[in-house]
């Protein structure tokens, strides 16, 4: 990492070995020295040495001893969550969810309002609610070991720039340099089904090597993860599975062409189909909400989605053979209503070698997985776990 980046955050581990310590501290933890000395390549004097450093500059603690099998009652070691913090920054379609964690992951606050002007104004008014959730938890900046901002859309990650979201209408934002203006730490900027797919794969605790998240709100958007890292493509923007074209005289997308795949599979097409009836002005949860008080019509049109869905999951599963694949996104709230057409044409399309090979789930952190996924992309920056932008 670029050393200039880091400049007065007094938070930051220099050392790779100790940070590699941290990170299995906080992975493991509680966890012992011998513990730590069993799970790793490094020795136990250099264990305890960088334990040493750990406790004395407040990263870890000491916590009560654990249970003797003769001898000494060894004493455990946890992180400190007060030590440093993670600035996220959700971006969806209509509205900004600000969350600030400590550095066990658990949220201290959370700040949420809706998308009511252009772009450059909505990231200086998320700047004016971070520095008024960091002063009422009296949190210096210096405390904080950076800001994940995650967006429906395509992203320069020279620039840290969001070239296009086209459910936002958003075009050429340069977040680094609206950022900079008042604040010095890290900034990571990545497209919101990637951070998901991340948060899938270690707040779901998935074990699957090859990883496809489908994330389905107003829009679509895939992340994917192979041999256990996140794949990204040559310009950084793999994924966009989405867009592929299913119908070319289909109904013209945000994007620019006509039938792709969010066209008939997101909440977006729900929306339009069900207010299309006659008497119905809903909203998206009002719709989930008739659909479980068994309104039937509303009922027909999600499956008509699920079906919509399950033709491009055939397409990514052909293609990419993952280990899993993972639906997540709101639309998990209408997973009664969508399983079983997604199954169904999944089971009628896919090609007989694959079909018996991959795990078809819908996501248990809903539309948690991109945040988590996101401060854990600040995590792995700051402490060099791997690749993360």
């Amino acid at each position: 990492m670029n050393q200039n980046r880091m400049v007065g955050n007094s938070v930051y581990i220099r050392d790779l070995n100790q940070a590699s310590i941290f990170s299995m501290i906080h992975r493991h933890g509680p966890i012992s020295r011998k513990e730590l000395a069993n799970i790793s390549n490094y020795s136990s004097a250099t264990i305890s040495n960088h334990v040493k450093k750990l406790l004395d500059n407040k990263y870890i603690l000491e916590i009560d001893k654990g249970d003797s099998t003769g001898g000494r009652r060894p004493i455990y070691l946890s992180v400190n969550p007060s030590k440093a913090y993670i600035l996220v920054m959700l971006i969806e379609v209509s509205k900004i969810e600000i969350m600030l964690f400590d550095i066990k992951f658990d949220i201290v606050s959370k700040k949420t309002f809706q998308i009511d002007d252009r772009a450059e104004k909505m990231i200086n008014k998320s700047i004016i609610y971070i520095k008024e959730m960091l002063n009422l938890n009296q949190i210096s900046e210096k405390r904080i070991l950076g800001i994940g901002i995650s967006f429906p859309g395509l992203i320069d990650r020279d620039s840290k720039s969001l070239v296009f979201a086209p459910n936002l209408g958003w075009q050429n934002v340069n977040v680094l340099k609206l950022i900079r203006k008042s604040f010095n730490f890290p900034v990571i900027v990545e497209n919101e089904a990637n951070a998901a797919a991340l948060g899938e794969k270690v707040f779901g605790e998935s074990e699957a090597k090859n990883l496809v998240y489908v994330s389905i709100n107003e829009g679509v958007g895939c992340g994917i993860i192979i041999n256990n890292r996140l794949y990204r493509g040559s310009n950084g923007n793999a994924g966009e599975f989405g867009h592929i074209i299913i119908d070319n005289a289909g109904q013209q997308c945000h994007c620019g062409n006509k039938g792709c795949w969010e066209t008939i599979s997101s909440e977006t097409f729900i929306k339009n189909r069900v207010n299309s009836l006659p008497g119905y002005d809903l909203d998206i949860e009002e719709i989930y909400e008739k659909a479980h008080n068994s309104d039937q019509q509303i009922i027909s049109i999600l499956n008509t989605v699920g079906s919509n869905i399950g033709l491009g999951l055939v397409n990514i599963i052909n293609a990419l053979s993952p280990d899993e694949l993972i639906i997540g996104g709101n639309i998990v709230k209408a997973e009664k209503f969508i399983k079983d057409a997604i199954s169904l044409v999944i089971k009628e399309n896919v090609l007989t070698i694959f079909s018996d090979k991959i795990n078809i789930k819908f996501s248990e952190l809903i539309k948690s997985a991109p945040s988590y996924g996101t401060a854990q992309m600040v995590f792995n920056k700051c402490f060099k776990i791997y690749d993360s932008n």
